[in-house]
């Protein structure tokens, strides 16, 4: 009973001049900037300060609300997959062997459009970078944001639900075996080892710059550089996901002095470099900036991933895209009401003439039979009293022990035993309502996983 592909929405799309389909870009034609090789200084990195000119850091405090749709612990993230290479829209490679193992491994997300300012609520872009954990009933497994889902051309990444493209990669680490939907999640200090570095995405000899800065332990809010015979800040902009100089004319410039950089994470921490970059550091090379945002220890423990507990309480349980699905077989037909609910709940489900026919109910994957404990329901026929039989399921099969219940005309509560249903099994797909007498239609209500 695997559930037929349902995920409709990567389609062919262009985004910002680029190409996409399953959220993939292909190289586009662009500007090609005159570029000319210059020389790095080297010069002792510090946390903070340059000779008399030292800032004082303030101390990283991570924002207590973040950013909608996001938890401050663990949430909700749907999943789609997709194709990715190298280096994608955040500009940097992630084979580098400057990144966490995991990152070269290829385990990375584009990030659906309306977070692209990451957890933090911040510019579009500053989620470049940023790690998550993500745990499904398989696996629990490390990413970082490499990428992003455009809106344009892919309803999914819209904002229905915090949603990731996830590499095929991550796919087959957590999918077991081909069914991505919804995962646990949170947001983790990037595990990184050494400095933030910098790539040269282009430059040319009249000092234009644009860079992708990357291996840093949290996201980037603000990039500034000063040249190296001066004591001013100035801001560098965002360009996308990545940042650009584009009128100072003198820093970068073949004659110019060269420049040091100062950032400030998301959560508010400022770190100054001291490595100037000028001399023979040509458009393509990475630079290791010396410098590192704080190591704050990830709050402890992984997220539990557990499939939505109402299987059908008013609708259809699940988040958009991923929810309980009916399947039904034979002669009755399905359908909602709003009259004569249990409870006088706002609606139930209704199955005309089910004698002889059968229904049954899947999650978008298989999940450890232990997650839950008991399937409770509240059911009636229209006949009078009748029995039906109620099986949890594995991907193949009712379970060998289900429960079989007599019914009246009444609304009446009945308990489903999933361990004692499945003595044989281990991973649970779903229920199957079936081998009914004298029931008629058949009507469903509250139906909770516990």
């Amino acid at each position: 009973m695997r559930p037929e592909p349902g995920m409709k929405f990567l389609v062919s799309c262009t985004f910002k001049g680029a190409t996409y389909n399953r959220c993939m870009t292909k190289r586009a034609n662009g500007l090609i900037l005159a570029t000319i090789a210059l020389t790095v200084i080297p010069m002792t990195a510090a946390v903070a300060g340059c000779g008399d000119q030292a800032t004082e850091s303030p101390e990283p405090t991570a924002p207590d609300t973040p950013a909608d749709g996001v938890s401050a612990g663990c949430g909700s993230v749907r999943m789609t997959y997709y194709n990715s290479s190298d280096r994608r829209w955040c500009g940097f490679d992630r084979t580098s062997s400057i990144l966490p193992d995991f990152v070269q491994r290829g385990m990375t997300v584009a990030i659906a459009e309306p977070w692209n300012g990451s957890s933090y609520s911040g510019d579009p872009g500053e989620a470049c970078g940023e790690c998550w954990q993500i745990s499904t009933s398989f696996a629990s497994e490390l990413v970082m944001v490499h990428d992003l889902c455009p809106i344009e051309g892919n309803p999914i990444c819209a904002g229905s639900h915090f949603h990731f493209d996830v590499s095929g990669e991550v796919a087959d680490a957590i999918d077991g075996g081909g069914w991505l939907g919804e995962a646990a999640v949170k947001r983790v200090p990037c595990p990184v080892s050494g400095n933030i570095h910098v790539y040269i995405t282009s430059r040319n000899q009249w000092g234009y710059m644009q860079l992708a800065f990357f291996n840093h332990r949290f996201p980037i809010r603000t990039v500034e550089y000063r040249a190296s015979d001066s004591n001013e800040w100035l801001p560098m902009n965002r360009c996308l996901a990545r940042w650009c100089l584009d009128e100072d004319m003198v820093t970068f410039a073949a004659n110019g002095p060269g420049g040091m950089f100062r950032f400030t994470s998301a959560p508010g921490e400022m770190v100054e470099s001291n490595a100037v970059l000028t001399a023979d550091i040509a458009e393509g090379s990475d630079f290791d900036l010396g410098v590192q945002f704080a190591d704050i220890p990830a709050e402890d423990g992984v997220c539990t991933f557990l499939p939505p507990t109402a299987v059908y309480d008013d609708e259809w349980g699940g988040i958009d895209g991923v929810r309980w699905e009916p399947n039904l077989w034979g002669d009755a037909r399905l359908s909602e009401s709003a009259d004569g609910c249990a409870d006088n709940s706002s609606a139930c489900l209704v199955l005309t003439d089910f004698d002889g026919s059968g229904l049954h109910i899947t999650y978008r994957h298989v999940f450890p039979k232990s997650d839950f404990s008991t399937l409770t329901l509240q059911a009636r026929s229209s006949s009078g009293t009748g029995t039906v039989e109620i099986a949890p399921r594995s991907e193949d099969a009712r379970c060998s022990n289900p429960p079989t219940f007599t019914l009246t005309g009444e609304w009446r509560t009945y308990t489903v035993d999933i361990a004692g249903s499945c003595p044989d099994v281990d991973w649970i797909h779903g229920f199957t309502i079936s081998r009914t007498e004298n029931v008629g239609n058949l009507y469903l209500d509250s139906m909770v996983l516990q």
